[in-house]
């Protein structure tokens, strides 16, 4: 726990240079533009080619002349160089800030505006859209973006863009690259490791830094919980540029010591020759492929009583079951999960963790402190705190009820409110600052001691995304094809949520979905927020006070 993130995969790297320590999906070469986006025939790296990737790499970020703290800006996919690039970053004194891939340039365009990064590091153009466009607008008007780093090949990339090493001729070069020593690395753990993102009711991002320390104590926690041994085989589906794949594959993959799966594809038979061919110990994988694996592996000799520990990453956040709910009589033909088993999601940018325990309730949280069972830990409790703010208290004939907005502290919580000169100085004293994660709870039980979380319904959760209601609205708004729009979703079991707008169209415009999704396409709006239907209404339902009641606008909705 004194070390870094890179400092310990260095560190194991030296004890078991031949281990297995990356693999990627065989089939990725064939998966969409994967071609361009450099993939080529890895399927097996071990410790040693991935210590001198990451060292080679650090050094080459280095000779650019950037200083120990400045940010780089990354949005890549989850592929096998996007972890080893996440930690020559950490290996050079820089600070990644994790961009998700379905930003576009307005909203990288506010990342700057938020933070004076040094340089950004996207892979190459897709179909749909081409980063280094949008990037080159935004560099004219950021005088402090000095570099963009592309990922692909070589040839391929536009002028103006500076490629990353080539792994497979990096991996080949038995001559180490050259130390600069002008180069002053100065870190702790309490430094910031990284940085995510948060948003506020409107949509606005606003940058959550983690430090080192609080990436291992949130990967601690899961490691607890699955009780996964040293060294585990870890299956991830999702993109260490993701906070759950941050917290539930990368870092117990560096603390721990074992090897990485990566996987780009969520098709049944891709993951069955994963689990197939390598011995897994731990993946984690969208919710919604719970009942898709079981009849995947259902007729196969291979069942899942041999993976104790999967871990599956909830679209929308858990609720707290209805008491008087019968069960479903599916239940039986679902995955046997271990009774650790947990679901995460994300709220506002700040990792919490709900563990399906056996006959109690998803989606609650302790008022005040939890603590780890587990006394031989060596992260120092509480985790986490909990507390209610602008709290109101009813009078019931039963019980009462205390609602308010959910603020959270401890040694797991990210510092949401960014500070200059945040990246170079220690973020000590958790227990001290307290975050504000825009949400509300309410106690649910007669002690008073136990936190329901509130849906929001301005917040839709459509896929990994966390998306504000408020802001598609004035997206959908802004078609002059459209008296009003407004955006609404419909319950989905592996997205989480479909998304969906209700219009009221111009009287004697022709109503075109091509039309609309284009004038969004023509915004660089990412294809994420698109909705995938347009739903005509006579009215949309809305509030004295003129807030959209998005549960009211389809009858049965």
């Amino acid at each position: 726990m004194s070390q870094t993130l890179d400092q310990i995969f260095l560190s194991v790297a030296q004890k078991k240079p031949d281990a297995i320590a990356l693999t990627d999906c065989p089939n990725a070469e064939r998966l969409g533009n994967a071609e361009r986006l450099g993939l080529g025939t890895i399927t097996d790296l071990t410790y040693t080619h991935a210590q001198r990737y990451i060292q080679q790499t650090a050094q080459f970020f280095r000779q650019f002349g950037l200083n120990d703290g400045d940010i780089i800006l990354v949005q890549l996919p989850n592929i096998a160089e996007t972890p080893l690039i996440l930690l020559s970053l950490f290996n050079a004194g820089l600070v990644p800030c994790c961009l998700p891939t379905h930003w576009r340039k307005s909203e990288i365009e506010q990342a700057f505006n938020k933070l004076n990064a040094k340089g950004v590091i996207v892979h190459q153009s897709t179909p749909t859209y081409d980063p280094f466009a949008s990037l080159f607008e935004i560099a004219a008007d950021h005088l402090n973006l000095r570099f963009i780093f592309g990922l692909g090949q070589d040839q391929n990339l536009p002028d103006g863009v500076t490629p990353l090493p080539d792994i497979h001729q990096t991996i080949a070069c038995e001559t180490p690259a050259p130390a600069n020593n002008d180069f002053t690395i100065c870190r702790s753990q309490e430094q910031v490791a990284l940085i995510g993102w948060s948003s506020d009711q409107d949509g606005a991002p606003h940058p959550v830094a983690y430090t080192h320390i609080q990436m291992m104590a949130n990967a601690h926690l899961i490691a607890q919980q699955t009780k996964v041994s040293d060294s585990p085989s870890i299956l991830t589906a999702y993109s260490p540029t993701t906070l759950p794949g941050l917290i539930a594959a990368f870092v117990p993959w560096i603390t721990q010591g074992g090897t990485l799966h990566i996987t780009s594809q969520l098709k049944q038979k891709f993951l069955l020759d994963r689990f197939q061919n390598h011995t897994i110990d731990q993946a984690v994988l969208p919710q919604g492929l719970e009942q898709k694996l079981h009849g995947a592996f259902e007729p196969q000799e291979f069942t899942l009583q041999n993976l104790p520990h999967l871990i599956l990453i909830a679209s929308t956040p858990a609720h707290r079951k209805k008491s008087n709910k019968k069960s479903s009589k599916n239940t039986s033909k679902k995955i046997p999960l271990s009774p650790n088993s947990s679901v995460f999601f994300n709220l506002n940018g700040l990792c919490l963790i709900t563990s399906q325990v056996p006959n109690e309730d998803e989606g609650i949280l302790k008022l005040g402190n939890s603590e780890l069972a587990h006394k031989d830990s060596v992260i120092n409790p509480p985790f986490i705190q909990t507390r209610l703010q602008g709290a109101t208290q009813k009078a019931g004939d039963l019980n009462q009820t205390l609602k308010g907005r959910l603020e959270v502290s401890g040694l797991i919580v990210g510092f949401a409110n960014w500070q200059d000169q945040m990246t170079i100085s220690p973020l000590s004293n958790f227990n001290e600052h307290w975050e504000q994660t825009h949400l509300t709870a309410r106690l649910i039980d007669q002690a008073l001691s136990t936190l329901e979380i509130e849906h929001n319904q301005d917040t839709i959760y459509h896929g990994a995304n966390q998306l504000s209601g408020l802001e598609l609205d004035r997206l959908y708004q802004t078609y002059p094809g459209f008296v009003d729009a407004a955006a609404f979703s419909i319950m989905d079991p592996l997205l989480g949520e479909r998304l969906f707008a209700a219009i009221i169209p111009r009287p004697g415009d022709p109503l075109s979905y091509e039309d609309f999704k284009q004038h969004l396409i023509d915004q660089n709006i990412s294809p994420v927020k698109i909705p995938e239907k347009l739903v005509t209404v006579t009215q949309i339902p809305r509030t004295q006070d003129g807030i959209i009641e998005r549960k009211n606008i389809l009858p049965s909705h």
